[in-house]
């Protein structure tokens, strides 16, 4: 299994369980069992795609014989992306009725997104790329 397709099935992995245990922060969007399964492997299989957005420049800046950028700058990077990658999908989805957010959910004052799927994008992408830059 090459690095890429590595970086896929963990991002999913992790994505599945994050959306599976926040589910209960947002308005009902599923019914019953079977459908809760299938919205969230569907989000989880988007989350792999913002994943890759998240972590591109940190894998276009690195070869095969080390990192370009240090350690430090890679996770600086990685968060801020998240970060802003993650308020930009959320004000767009809640904005346009994508999801709404259930009277749980913590909100991020001013920013007025919820702080779970925040968290998800600055967590997941960075955890995944320390997973693979202790295993090149």
């Amino acid at each position: 299994m090459n690095r890429i397709a590595k970086i896929m099935a963990l991002s999913f992995i992790l994505n599945l369980v994050w959306e599976m245990s926040q589910a209960f922060l947002f308005m009902p969007h599923f019914f019953g069992a079977a459908d809760f399964v299938r919205v969230h492997v569907l989000a989880a299989l988007a989350d792999v795609v913002i994943t890759l957005l998240i972590l591109g420049p940190e894998l276009f800046l690195s070869d095969r014989t080390g990192p370009v950028i240090g350690r430090r700058k890679r996770a600086a990077m990685n968060v801020s992306l998240g970060f802003f990658v993650a308020i930009a999908i959320e004000r767009y989805a809640v904005s346009t009725g994508m999801w709404a957010y259930g009277p749980f959910m913590p909100i991020i004052p001013i920013l007025g997104v919820g702080l779970t799927p925040v968290l998800q994008m600055i967590i997941i992408p960075s955890a995944v790329s320390s997973v693979f830059k202790r295993t090149d």
